[in-house]
């Protein structure tokens, strides 16, 4: 969720009972745990106040200046090796350095068992791991590696095969796997016979009311959080706003919270009834403040045949910022998506399933001239909220998942270093 911060993790009752400070889980994830994405968000939203000093996270995106005695970063990471990240290098020629670090940080801190976020390095240093064999292994995913992320990238189209070869060997050779919804969780079924538990992030409190939109003051405003996936759906968007705000003779305004592509579409939209504004990065309370303000907010999955299994898989963490905002979402996403559920929430979510301007000018239109919409939606967002993110019962799933990676902690030793002892102390030098 890029655009809105979670500086803090709520109080969830994860209640991880089978590891300590002394005897941690070791957590390894390609972003650093401050990350404003939506992987990160959802960790740390998981993650108890209880069980920070039970979960030692490690990540080759994380320097030193930023480290804690809880987040140490991975010396043997581009970042620190050249003070560049490179997520090229850190995914083949550092890979193995990274897992041999991971586990001499696993053996330094006492780790009992490894918990791999499947994004980025995250697929080849886990499909290592899981062949030394030495501690148990979870992983998470939150986006497809191969299909839903390098096949959408020019700089990692090539590498489509090798990253599917290396995240099959990760989940299949993985004690458990949690995804991130029914999608992946049927996909992966099939795929890799592979069975799996859905874990969302966590939502505590429950939504409040917004205050009542005034259509005369603040006009027909969009809000757009995040990544947006493509650039090719905002201009329609924009054109769509546009002939909505002539109809309806009122000022139409389209709000990015975070870098997004605001100003790139301010050029393209040039001479349309429609204005753009571009909040950059603010953390996920201001995010809500901003989006409460809006009209409709604007939530998307793209058209095109290459996105099929991000829009089938991936399920967008900004969901649950917008139910904290109780104001009516627009999906735009074609048929067959994770979205195609929140359609139950009618009057809620109003989808648009067309790249046609047309289409959209007739749904904001029909939006902005029925007057319920104008009232707060937190009674459907919390609804929402309690469907996807109940703290509750994600908190639980997660924590009976990492627990049954080890037996109850009796205090004793629990796994031996091997014959590469040495190579890990060297390596351990480097971290004194």
């Amino acid at each position: 969720m890029e655009g809105a911060r979670l500086t803090h993790a709520p109080a969830v009752e994860m209640g991880l009972r089978n590891y300590t400070a002394e005897r941690p889980l070791l957590l390894w994830t390609d972003f650093p745990p401050d990350h404003g994405g939506g992987g990160a968000v959802i960790l740390r939203s998981l993650i108890s106040e209880d069980d920070r000093s039970k979960v030692l996270w490690v990540s080759p995106a994380l320097t030193g200046v930023r480290a804690t005695d809880r987040m140490l970063p991975l010396v043997e990471s581009s970042l620190v090796r050249t003070g560049r990240r490179s997520v090229f290098l850190d995914s083949t020629f550092l890979a193995p350095a990274l897992a041999r670090e991971t586990l001499h940080l696993a053996e330094v801190h006492g780790a009992r068992a490894l918990w791999l976020v499947l994004h980025g390095a995250g697929v080849p240093v886990a499909a290592e791991l899981i062949k030394r064999g030495r501690l148990p292994v979870h992983v998470t995913v939150h986006d497809d590696p191969a299909f839903a992320v390098a096949m959408r990238s020019r700089r990692y189209l090539a590498l489509t095969p090798w990253i599917e070869r290396q995240f099959g060997a990760s989940i299949r050779g993985a004690t458990s796997v949690d995804v991130i919804g029914e999608g992946m969780q049927e996909r992966y079924l099939r795929r890799y016979g592979v069975r799996s538990t859905i874990v969302h992030r966590a939502i505590v409190e429950p939504v409040s009311p917004a205050s009542r939109y005034d259509q005369a003051v603040a006009g027909l405003r969009v809000g757009l959080l995040g990544n947006l996936y493509s650039y090719s759906q905002l201009p329609v968007l924009g054109r769509a706003l546009a002939r909505a705000a002539r109809t309806l003779g009122v000022r139409a305004c389209m709000t990015f919270v975070g870098n997004g592509f605001g100003e790139r579409l301010k050029k393209d939209l040039a001479g349309l009834e429609v204005d753009v504004e571009n909040t950059g990065h603010v953390d996920e309370a201001r995010a809500v403040a901003i989006l409460r303000a809006c009209y409709a907010l604007y939530l998307n999955y793209p058209f095109a045949a290459r996105d099929a299994v991000l829009r089938e898989t991936s399920f967008p963490t900004k969901l649950g910022t917008y139910a904290l905002a109780a104001r009516p979402i627009v999906a735009h996403a074609p048929v067959g998506t994770t979205l195609a559920p929140l359609e139950s929430l009618t009057g809620y979510v109003h989808p648009w399933k067309t790249m046609s301007e047309t289409d959209g000018e007739d749904l904001f239109v029909r939006m902005w001239r029925n007057e319920d919409l104008r009232a707060s939606s937190h009674e459907p967002a919390e609804r929402l909220r309690l469907k996807y993110f109940d703290p509750r019962r994600n908190g639980s799933a997660l924590a009976t998942i990492l627990d049954s990676l080890v037996p109850s902690f009796d205090g004793r030793p629990l796994w031996q270093p091997r014959d590469d002892r040495a190579a890990h102390n060297a390596i351990g030098a480097r971290h004194d």
